[in-house]
């Protein structure tokens, strides 16, 4: 580890995240040049009217439920009611996104999490990079999405809304912690159709059969390896499968709730139901044995060394902390790793894709590498694949080094994201 001087800083000091001499002494700034990443695609800057390159106020993105019965002004209404119960000031309320629906931005210091309307489940966070790159799907309800590396949820999330709940959404993650998180937001925001608990025994038989599982819609979550993940949009889970567990369904959650309501009052009806729930699970199980049963959009949003991430960056306020990060993160073995991982998950994410569909392949990493690099490979192995143009007029975004790809930069008050959209020929 290169030195420093020591009145800056000493290991254990708190620094700022983006001290340029902390990241010279780690090791940060060699692999930033390594990979072809500039200091100012990470730092933004704005020239003041004293001309002194202050940083810019960061914001964080939320976006608002679609399926809200009263709309987003009204949603945003009842936003700014909390902000100001908060204790926000009044001329801090949220600004609307024109080129992603949905999405508003607020000061990244205003506590999002402590809101009423996040706590009921009318808003969420998420990146406003990554809610662009999951709009280039071009999401139709009706349409089976695989969310290939789906945690911790946001763009699942986004995704099911996009959805209108119509059709399905398979979420794929390797990381048992991860899907955790992605598990409680499948259940806040109601991505599985569940009865209520508290129905009296006149309402059982409403209540039963609005949980009976719908052909219209089903969501699920696997732990499971993103490389060689192998059910289709209507294939069934089988015990056999190695390393594969089912987090979520939708029709399981429906079928269990159903089944706990028929308990409670066990006449014809309920029972006529309960068989229309156990036909509806046997039918998608039926489904999984036909052949070329793909998915009609992917997401691929692959692990990376998260060196775009300026969420990431920020946890790491000493000298300590930067060179761990380093030696742990960026060191070649580990670099190496990740690109044949990004590789697989793409090949694997495109095998399982429906000819004439899309998927979008994104990392948060501004690595060449990583990104540009990897996609190249994989179209000169898929003649099949071909890159779709973005538009990009009036979206804060820089075009990448392969023709057609976008890259979103923390310069540009967004995380960094390296976002490619590829259609599979029919």
């Amino acid at each position: 580890m290169a030195a420093i001087d020591d009145q800056e800083a000493t290991p254990s000091t708190s620094i700022a995240w983006h001290d340029a001499k902390v990241w010279e002494a780690s090791g940060f700034s060699a692999f930033l040049q390594a990979h072809g990443i500039k200091r100012s695609d990470l730092v933004a800057q704005e020239s003041t009217a004293t001309g002194d390159g202050a940083l810019r106020t960061e914001q964080r993105f939320f976006r608002v439920k679609q399926s809200q019965k009263d709309g987003a002004s009204a949603v945003i209404a009842r936003v700014v009611e909390d902000l100001r119960q908060a204790g926000v000031p009044a001329e801090i309320a949220p600004r609307a996104v024109a080129w992603v629906p949905q999405f508003f931005s607020l000061p990244a210091s205003v506590p999002l999490a402590r809101l009423a309307s996040y706590q009921r489940g009318e808003i969420y966070g998420i990146d406003i990079s990554s809610g662009f790159a999951v709009s280039l799907l071009d999401l139709q309800p009706g349409e089976h999405v695989l969310d290939l590396c789906c945690a911790p949820g946001a763009k699942l999330t986004m995704i099911a809304d996009l959805l209108a709940q119509r059709g399905s959404v398979t979420g794929v993650d390797f990381s048992r912690a991860r899907l955790g998180a992605c598990k409680q937001l499948v259940h806040k925001y109601k991505l599985v159709v569940t009865c209520s608990s508290g129905a009296a025994d006149t309402d059982v038989d409403a209540a039963a059969s609005a949980s009976a599982p719908s052909p219209a819609w089903r969501c699920r979550l696997f732990h499971a390896d993103g490389r060689t993940f192998n059910v289709g949009p209507k294939g069934e889970w089988t015990s056999d499968a190695d390393a594969m567990e089912v987090v979520v369904d939708s029709l399981e959650v429906a079928s269990r709730d159903a089944k706990a309501q028929g308990r409670k009052r066990k006449n014809k009806s309920a029972r006529g139901r309960e068989q229309r729930t156990r036909r509806a699970l046997d039918g998608s199980a039926r489904a999984s044995e036909a052949p070329n049963e793909l998915y009609d959009k992917v997401l691929v949003d692959a692990e990376c060394t998260h060196d775009g991430s300026v969420k990431h960056l920020q946890k790491l306020e000493s000298l300590d902390a930067w060179a761990t990060y380093v030696s742990r993160h960026l060191n070649d073995g580990e670099v190496a790793r990740i690109l044949a991982l990004q590789a697989a998950l793409l090949r694997n994410g495109f095998r399982l894709l429906r000819r004439g569909g899309t998927l979008v392949y994104s990392t948060c990493s501004l690595s060449l590498q990583q990104n540009e690099a990897v996609l190249t490979a994989f179209l000169g192995e898929k003649p099949d694949a071909e890159l779709v143009p973005i538009a990009t007029t009036g979206i804060p975004c820089e075009p990448g080094q392969v023709e057609h790809t976008v890259r979103f930069t923390p310069a540009h008050h967004t995380s960094g994201l390296f976002i490619a959209k590829i259609r599979k020929s029919e």
